[in-house]
């Protein structure tokens, strides 16, 4: 059903979103919600995505609808969850994504992730620093969630370095909880595994 792929991309986009925002935006909002069922939950006027995000589903939708047509700021939270769907899915070790294009810097930052959680530093710095590398050739600005990812890279490798300062640059633009979390929690003090720890918080993916 024509419609579909666009509503699941703006719930995602959004974390969350009132019933009067969704029909401005998708009239026939009807035939979408029986169309995806249960993937969707409406609680009261709120409605929202069940399925955590990961690449598997969120990579196709943004390979199919990312374009000069959204507002700034969805082209600007579509790369924030694209990258938050990059470390979601390296903690839940899904297949590496083979990405072509901009995907490519989802790619990289899985690769990153991966690397992050498992310890190997100096592998996370190169491989986030592959997919910032993407973004500036493709002169786009830098995203809260890259900037984060990175700060624990840096911290991981060489604590009481750079790490702090990249989070507060990541902190002064972060749009989403993901972001802000990973950013506060590093300026905190806390220690990286009970930073890493926090990303799987639920509460964390709304909008």
């Amino acid at each position: 059903m024509a419609g579909v792929g666009a509503f699941l991309f703006y719930l995602a986009l959004h974390g969350e979103a009132k019933r009067e925002a969704v029909r401005a935006r998708f009239p026939r909002l009807v035939p979408l919600l029986k169309a995806l069922g249960e993937a969707v939950e409406v609680q009261g006027e709120t409605f929202r995505l069940v399925s955590p995000l990961r690449l598997s589903w969120f990579a196709p939708l943004f390979q199919e609808h990312y374009s000069p047509l959204l507002t700034q700021e969805e082209r600007a939270l579509a790369w924030e969850r694209l990258l938050e769907a990059a470390h979601a899915s390296a903690e839940a070790q899904e297949a590496l994504l083979e990405g072509k294009g901009l995907l490519r810097v989802a790619q990289a930052f899985q690769e990153g992730s991966l690397a992050l959680l498992r310890g190997a530093y100096r592998e996370a710095l190169h491989r986030y620093g592959e997919g910032l590398g993407l973004l500036e050739r493709a002169a786009l600005p830098f995203p809260a969630t890259a900037l984060a990812l990175l700060a624990l890279a840096q911290e991981g490798f060489r604590p009481g370095g750079k790490g702090r300062e990249t989070a507060r640059k990541a902190l002064a633009r972060a749009q989403t909880p993901f972001a802000r979390h990973l950013a506060e929690a590093l300026l905190a003090g806390n220690s990286l595994s009970e930073v890493l720890g926090g990303t799987l918080d639920g509460n964390l993916r709304g909008g």
